[in-house]
């Protein structure tokens, strides 16, 4: 009888064992959400911006899907060129576009003083609703004659199937390869440093503060979705640890490892 009983209470305390295992796993899934999140919306802005420097390229080309459309084209005045995708999915730049990006602009982007101004009009990539207002200003050279750039993210929001995400930002873009060749941007090289506060799908708030410049090199944009090759990022909420995000080591992939409580954790982008 005494067997069965301990048997018995063995058994119970392994299911119990194994449930808050199982717990706790959900618990660190969970808390990877801000992160998860925020990689998201990042990974957004920089298709995004790469969509709006090709437009300013190709407008007035008609390709398949798109129609660009140039208004009050003044040279002595900001100008509005709209891309248009059509009401129906369509396929740029590797990506999923349908709706309007509509870009005020004063100059090119690599003219010193260029402000260009974004705003959407229902706007989807890779079938996630984009709003808000996205603000890049070329501030001239720095004494190493790179050029600074401001990058304002002002109340972007990504709706996605699991909820919205939400974030406003203030970063600082250094170009420091590819100025000689003005019209392409695949040899670009910039360092980005800033900071972001935002809400994720779980409706946590969160703070993000980059810690080691990240480095954006477009060359990777011809083998992967993500070009952010290297740099690191802290990830701060009221709910949990912080949260490192490393992004490698010069390699064009998605993959990012996040640490907490100095346990590794990876995150591949989507």
């Amino acid at each position: 009888m005494k067997t069965n009983i301990l048997i018995l209470i063995l058994i119970i305390t392994s299911i119990i064992s194994c449930k808050d295992d199982n717990v706790v796993e959900n618990l660190e899934q969970q808390s990877l959400q801000s992160s998860s999140d925020y990689l998201l919306i990042e990974k957004t802005l920089i298709d995004i911006q790469r969509i709006v420097e090709h437009s300013l390229i190709s407008n007035g080309i008609t390709k398949n899907c798109i129609t660009y459309i140039v208004k009050n084209n003044d040279p002595l005045n900001t100008d509005t060129l709209i891309t248009d995708f059509g009401e129906v999915n369509c396929l740029h730049l590797g990506q999923l576009n349908r709706g309007k990006i509509i870009t005020i602009y004063s100059d090119y982007i690599h003219d010193s003083s260029a402000i260009i101004n974004n705003t959407f009009d229902n706007f989807y990539l890779n079938n996630n609703l984009i709003q808000g207002n996205i603000i890049l200003e070329n501030l001239g050279p720095n004494i190493n004659q790179d050029y600074i750039y401001n990058l304002e993210i002002n109340n972007i929001s990504v709706t996605t199937h699991n909820g919205i995400i939400n974030l406003n930002a203030n970063y600082k873009k250094t170009l420091i390869d590819g100025k000689s060749t003005k019209y392409q941007y695949l040899d670009d090289v910039y360092l980005i440093a800033g900071s972001a506060e935002g809400n994720s799908v779980n409706n946590n708030n969160f703070n993000m503060q980059i810690t080691d410049s990240l480095t954006i090199n477009n060359i990777c944009f011809e083998s992967s979705k993500c070009v952010i090759t290297r740099g690191k990022s802290t990830i701060s909420t009221d709910i949990y640890e912080d949260r490192e995000l490393d992004y490698g080591n010069n390699l064009c992939d998605c993959k990012v490892n996040v640490e907490i409580n100095n346990e590794p954790y990876l995150i591949v982008i989507d």
